[in-house]
């Protein structure tokens, strides 16, 4: 029944970090080692090396069909009712660099300091202009365009609280352009995310509640505007 299957399981300081099957046809990850071992007596080799070693060696196993054809007919043609192989990880003498994987994370690492550099001089210059927005109607849609362009930068950072924020920014420009709807519908959407969010951000909150309470005084006086003209 076990003819040629060979159970790999590779082991460090006895915690398994991974198991394997092997026959001539294929190597694949399992979970069958420890019900195979407990009902069946098979023979049990051990195999020290280090990492690297180990993931060539298994590399090899995976796509090598000679490689892996041989090395069972070598090693393992005698253990007819099939064999466990464990495999001891040992420290490896030099470490090897991924300069693949540090060219990419050197690219994100930069990638995410020139998206908040840029988030934060846009939150700037748009907060120059929503201070002039109440004024100047204007100023009010630049500060509503700076806020969709902030809203890009914060969508790409994948952070959900500045994502919020800049929806809230936009609110603000929505109110002063009289579009308050809009604006209702944006600033209680995000009230009602933050306070059923996970983790509680009770300044995002309070923005909420001050932007609502702007909301309800700047619709008062234009409710007024109406009346007088």
């Amino acid at each position: 029944m076990f003819n040629h299957i060979i159970f790999i399981k590779i082991v460090h300081n006895n915690y398994v970090y991974d198991n394997f099957i092997l026959t001539e046809d294929y190597l694949k990850p399992s979970v069958e080692v420890y019900l195979i071992h407990k009902t069946h007596t098979v023979n049990k080799v051990e195999i020290s090396a280090d990492g690297i070693l180990v993931h060539y060696f298994l590399r090899e196993l995976r796509y090598g069909s000679y490689y892996r054809r041989g090395f069972i007919e070598k090693y393992f043609k005698k253990y007819w009712n099939g064999a466990i192989v464990q495999v001891i990880l040992l420290p490896v003498n030099k470490e090897i660099i991924d300069y693949k994987w540090n060219y990419r994370m050197d690219y994100l690492v930069r990638e995410r300091c020139e998206l908040e550099h840029t988030l934060s001089w846009l939150s700037t210059l748009g907060g120059a202009f929503s201070a002039l927005g109440d004024y100047f109607v204007n100023c009010a849609e630049t500060a509503g365009k700076i806020s969709l362009n902030q809203l890009k930068l914060a969508v790409r950072l994948n952070d959900p609280n500045i994502v919020s924020r800049c929806r809230l920014y936009l609110s603000l420009s929505l109110i002063q352009r009289r579009r308050f709807k809009l604006a209702r519908s944006i600033v209680y959407n995000e009230y009602v995310v933050a306070k059923n969010s996970s983790i509680v951000d009770f300044r995002l909150i309070n923005m909420c509640r001050g932007i609502w309470c702007k909301l309800k005084y700047d619709y008062e006086l234009f409710k007024r505007e109406k009346c007088v003209y």
